[in-house]
């Protein structure tokens, strides 16, 4: 009886085992920003586009892009923004309060994933 039991739990473990160690394909699904740039229209207007690119996204796939600016010497006019996968890109119109300030901003996305940027750029 007791040999029984051994074998039984032999045989579980063993198949247990099979089950862990099986392996499975799970697609990966990524965005990845590539550009960004900073653009001076006037003393008073700043333009700010960003792009990106992506593996095993579908072109219509909703995209939400934010930008956030953590300083009083601009104000972002057009965030968030709604876009599909496929438009690649973006563009924000900031206003000018102050010039030479230093700006800090956050850039990203959000889809089944998401991806935040930080950068700096002078006013």
């Amino acid at each position: 009886m007791n040999m029984n039991r051994q074998s039984i739990f032999v045989i579980a473990i063993f198949f247990s085992l099979l089950l862990v160690t099986s392996s499975t394909y799970v697609e990966v699904k990524q965005m990845i920003p590539t550009t960004f740039t900073v653009k001076k229209v006037s003393s008073s207007k700043i333009i700010v586009g960003v792009s990106w690119d992506g593996i095993n996204e579908a072109e219509d796939e909703y995209v939400l892009t934010k930008l956030k600016c953590f300083s009083d010497a601009v104000t972002v006019l057009n965030s968030p923004q709604d876009h599909v996968f496929g438009d690649r890109n973006t563009t924000y119109e900031l206003a000018v309060h102050k010039n030479d300030a230093l700006v800090r901003c956050r850039t990203g996305t959000i889809d089944i994933v998401n991806w935040k940027t930080i950068f700096y750029f002078r006013t």
